[in-house]
């Protein structure tokens, strides 16, 4: 999405964006070391159980979840682009945050 500005500014919706982007690049950057996100890290993750993977119109993953900020507990959730995951470790990495599942062994 993209944002228009009109004037001098401020622009605080810049603002938030850049912090979700610097963010998400932190995280990447840290998984990409392999410094995986630990138990703890995850614990606030929200949780999402019978989930698929869908690309189209970008990659995102479909679940039930639980333990989300804005979507109740039990309801279909449809995640922000999905940008990184590992189905041994059990998250996903999305725009906007991590989510959590049950491991799946390759």
């Amino acid at each position: 999405m993209s944002i228009l500005n009109r004037g001098a500014g401020p622009f605080p919706e810049l603002a938030h964006r850049a912090r979700r982007y610097r963010s998400l690049a932190d995280d990447l950057e840290c998984i990409a070391r392999g410094e995986h996100p630990t138990d703890v890290d995850l614990q606030s993750a929200p949780h999402l159980s019978g989930w698929r993977v869908y690309l189209l119109p970008l990659p995102y993953l479909l679940g039930t979840v639980v333990g989300h900020l804005l979507i109740e507990d039990g309801q279909i959730c449809r995640t922000s682009e999905l940008v990184t995951f590992d189905l041994i470790a059990g998250y996903a990495r999305t725009y906007s945050r991590f989510y959590r599942f049950e491991p799946r062994h390759a």
